[in-house]
């Protein structure tokens, strides 16, 4: 079984880099990564993420770094992909950055487990992991820990009406603070056969480009590189307004 990851990553517009992103390998947070690719023949599970720090937060730069170095340890320490574990990446994020000036340092995170046919998606925040089936139809597997869905839980909003932009603002992410450990976790099992695809993303791209023109961007047959190189060129075009990171994982045999 093969794995073709495939990420990108850049600051935008803005003069630091808050996102992190972790290709299975390695941790990355750079102002401009040029799109690479790595391959992967296991049987093991496969494990990617990305993290985008909280801009309003004391340190986003240190909590987006900080949770995908501890992430990487557990699971190359033999840690299962499950909720569990990204309970036990906050407390030692807690452990980590609680205390002086880092207090309060917060992060996103989405991740993605494939081993077999099945692949685990876990996240918390806003950044997002899309299933692209061999067939070329998309789903959304995380889902966003908004304002709007909070108040579509509570029975307070309409999933099918429009709201202003105000109610898509973040309701829950990772924080280092001991006192914040009620936080919810998405969490999603899915099939991943010969062919699909997964991209992991954080708001840099999905909020600038949008899930259509995500869509639209997507060349049935192009190579994942080429593909990750159309994505990133039109996040440019539209301005790159903010930090963002994908990695693109599709499974062959």
């Amino acid at each position: 079984m093969i794995f073709q990851i495939t990420f990108s990553q850049h600051c935008g517009n803005n003069p630091g880099q808050q996102d992190a992103l972790w290709n299975g390998e390695s941790v990355f947070q750079q102002r401009n990564l040029i799109p690479k690719q790595r391959w992967v023949a296991s049987s093991d599970p496969v494990v990617v993420a990305v993290a985008d720090g909280v801009a309003n937060s004391p340190m986003p730069h240190k909590a987006s770094r900080c949770v995908l170095d501890l992430l990487a340890a557990e699971v190359a320490a033999g840690a299962a992909v499950d909720a569990r574990l990204v309970r036990r990446v906050h407390g030692l994020l807690c452990n980590a950055l609680s205390k002086g000036k880092t207090r309060g340092s917060s992060t996103t995170l989405a991740l993605a487990g494939c081993r077999n046919d099945r692949c685990k998606i876990l996240s918390v925040g806003d950044s997002r992991v899309y299933r692209i089936a061999a067939d070329g139809k998309w789903e959304q597997l995380s889902r966003d820990h908004s304002l709007l869905n909070t108040l579509i839980d509570q029975g307070e909003a309409d999933a099918d009406e429009a709201y202003a932009s105000f109610y898509n603002l973040l309701d829950s992410c990772l924080v280092a603070d001991d006192e914040e450990t009620e936080f919810p976790i998405c969490c999603v099992e899915s099939p991943f056969l010969e062919g699909d695809a997964l991209l992991l993303c954080t708001d840099g791209v999905h909020d600038t480009l949008g899930d259509l023109r995500l869509q639209q961007l997507m060349a049935q047959g192009l190579d994942p590189l080429a593909q990750v190189v159309r994505w990133r060129e039109a996040i440019f075009a539209a301005g790159a307004p903010d930090n963002f990171s994908l990695i693109f994982v599709r499974r062959g045999e």
